[in-house]
């Protein structure tokens, strides 16, 4: 087992600026067990890049924090952005019953808009950690969420989920993620896959990208990019590749 422990921690708070900074914080300060830092709500949450993720009460918003036992992979590290993504969506589904998908590299999408996203930092210097962070809407009031982002944003605020109480969501979540994590670092990635690309939503559909030039989307391959092809050319995308994509047709 690459990590050294399961999750043994869970840290909580009303607000935070990000729960990001907060693991970051504590395993600077040598905290050496796994954890997870969950807040209500975030003040400055991040998101993929430099952008921020709107975060009012309702919703999760973690970061799991997962010592390492040897360094880790690009590749390893990649798909793990995959198996969390695939991770909140099983859960999601099975709990709620709704169709929830996963929206390349690594959203979560409902009903064609933004109900989650996973950023993803490698700590491995002084310390060797796994980051990872997640925010899910959830039961957020959709008009909380900061206007400029409301728009492509949805939560299952009007749904009548009642059963998928925080506590279960955590537990559920942590057990399907850590179970994943373990088969990419034993190097076995097709499960992942198959199960990113069925979620897909652009999956076997038209991609336009921002030149103009239209796509269909292959989904992800076993390097982990994320495969277009046309009549004419095949492109093989990375993670930092993804704002080339403007839209799906």
């Amino acid at each position: 087992m690459v990590f050294k422990t399961l999750i043994k921690n869970i840290i909580h708070f009303p607000a935070v600026n990000s729960t990001m900074d907060e693991a970051l914080s504590f395993v600077k300060e040598g905290l050496k067990d796994s954890f997870l830092v969950v807040a209500d709500e975030q003040k400055i949450g991040k998101g993929r890049g430099k952008n921020n993720w709107s975060s009012p009460k309702g919703g999760f918003y973690g970061t799991y924090a997962l010592p390492l036992e040897k360094q880790v992979t690009e590749k390893q590290i990649l798909f793990m952005h995959y198996a969390a993504a695939i991770a909140v969506q099983q859960v999601l589904e099975k709990e709620t019953r709704l169709e929830i998908k996963t929206k390349w590299p690594n959203d979560i999408y409902f009903r064609n808009k933004k109900l989650g996203g996973i950023i993803i930092e490698y700590l491995s210097r002084d310390k060797l950690f796994l980051l990872i962070g997640i925010g899910v809407n959830l039961f957020s009031n959709i008009d909380d969420i900061a206007e400029e982002y409301r728009n492509k944003s949805i939560t299952l605020q009007f749904e009548d989920k009642q059963d998928l109480a925080m506590d279960k969501f955590t537990s559920k979540l942590s057990d399907t993620m850590l179970k994943f994590a373990e088969e990419i670092f034993e190097n076995s990635f097709s499960n992942i896959i198959s199960l990113f690309n069925s979620r897909l939503n652009s999956f076997q559909k038209e991609l336009k990208l921002k030149n103009g030039d239209q796509y269909f989307c292959k989904g992800i391959n076993d390097t982990g990019k994320l495969l277009l092809e046309n009549e004419s050319d095949n492109l093989q995308l990375t993670i930092e590749d993804s704002k080339m994509i403007l839209e799906m047709n």
